[in-house]
Parts: structure tokens; C-alpha cells; sequence
């Protein structure tokens, strides 16, 4: 039972990123973070011979099972992470879509407009969790032009607005 629980114990130091140690007044000279999704991959493609091989001993039946039910939940987690990134995509594809329809359905164009600031506050959320997701960059890109096509549009109206006679 002390043996078991000793090795809990290591393992969830193995786990645990320790913080850099040093003094305060010292800047760090490298900051190599991995991004979360790549951490979570790292884990999920881990064998329990690699697991083996990293703690120097064969792992019991009961071991081998734990690290199979992690795995299942880190590769959870990895999809998980990507979903906040094809939101901020689908919001932007919907503000586009949006701003399609405007042109042909009044008062469609407000709904384009606010799409576009969701996708574009999604996108860059989730680009601060994960600078990699290129869904998010997209999602961020489209709500971008989505709103310079409103600002184009508003500034031809007015262009067109003032050029009528008024007779």
C-alpha cells in the first residue's frame, strides 16, 4: 500500500510542470511553453513502453488501466480546446452569410454587424489560449471583413444618398 501510494505521488509530480525557479529580479532568458493542444497530443500519443521506459519499471495491471482512462481524457480535452476556435469560424461564416442577405432583406445587415464583433472577440480569445488554432485566425479574419464590407456599403449609400436631387 505504501509502495502504491509513494507512486501516485511521483506520478502526479511527473504531471506537474514545476515553475522556473531563480531570482525575482533576474528575467527569464526562454519562455518555452507548450500550447496546450500540443501538450495534450504529447500525452494521448504516449505507449505504456514509452511510460515504461520514462520510470524505469514494468507497470501493474491496475497502472496500465489509469493510464489508459488519462489518455481517454486528455484526448477529450484536445478536442475540446478546438471547439472555441470553429465557433469563432461558424460566427464568422454566419456574419458573412449575413451580410449576404442584408443586401437583398433589410435590417439583416444589424445581425451581420454584431456576428462580425462576436467572431472577431471569439477569434482573438481563443488565439490567446492557443496562437497555433488556425480556426480561430480565420473566424478572426472573416469578422475583419465582414466588417469592412459594412463600413464599404455604409460609405456607398451615403455616397448615393447625397448625389439624389432634392427638387
Amino acid at each position: 500500500m505504501r509502495m502504491l501510494f509513494l507512486f501516485l505521488v511521483m506520478a502526479s509530480f511527473l504531471f506537474i510542470s514545476p515553475a522556473p525557479a531563480g531570482a525575482s529580479t533576474i528575467p527569464a532568458t526562454h519562455s518555452a511553453m507548450i500550447p496546450p493542444g500540443a501538450f495534450y497530443k504529447k500525452i494521448a500519443s504516449l505507449k505504456v513502453k514509452d511510460l515504461q521506459k520514462m520510470l524505469g519499471r514494468k507497470l501493474t495491471l491496475k497502472e496500465k488501466v489509469s493510464f489508459f482512462i488519462l489518455k481517454q481524457k486528455v484526448r477529450h480535452k484536445a478536442k475540446e480546446s478546438n471547439s472555441d476556435g470553429q465557433s469563432a469560424f461558424i460566427v464568422g461564416l454566419v456574419a458573412l452569410g449575413l451580410l449576404v442577405i442584408g443586401l437583398f432583406v433589410p435590417y439583416v445587415i444589424v445581425g451581420s454587424l454584431v456576428a462580425a464583433i462576436l467572431a472577431i472577440v471569439m477569434g482573438s480569445m481563443t488565439k490567446k489560449k492557443n496562437p497555433d488554432d488556425p480556426k480561430a485566425k480565420a473566424g478572426q479574419l472573416l469578422g475583419w471583413i465582414t466588417l469592412g464590407l459594412i463600413a464599404l456599403l455604409l460609405i456607398i449609400a451615403a455616397i448615393i444618398i447625397s448625389s439624389w436631387t432634392w427638387i
